[in-house]
């Protein structure tokens, strides 16, 4: 199994829309900032089939580091937001294939 990296895919992108790696790249690209810029809004983004991104708050915590100068105390990891993905029933399937 290997890496797909970004220009891996923007060159496949290319290939299905029958154009040059430069237009793939800009396709996806603009997909790409378009989620960021909804998740940066708090919006939730939904890609039928594919699945969601979602901004997800994350309350505060203790927890005791295994490195450091400070291993073995607890420590407080503060309140904070993250990005969650769901996927979606077609990506599921796929992905036990």
């Amino acid at each position: 199994m290997a890496d797909l990296r970004k220009s891996d895919i923007a060159a496949q992108v290319a290939g299905k829309l029958g154009g040059s790696k430069v237009e793939g790249e800009r396709a996806l690209n603009a997909v790409l900032s378009s989620i960021h810029e909804s998740l940066a809004d708090g919006n939730k983004v939904v890609l039928t089939g594919f699945g969601s991104f979602s901004v997800r708050e994350v309350k505060a915590r203790k927890v005791k580091p295994i490195r450091g100068g400070q291993a073995g105390q607890l420590i407080t990891v503060p309140a904070h937001k993250r990005v969650g993905f769901t996927a979606g029933a077609d990506l599921n399937k796929a992905a036990q294939s």
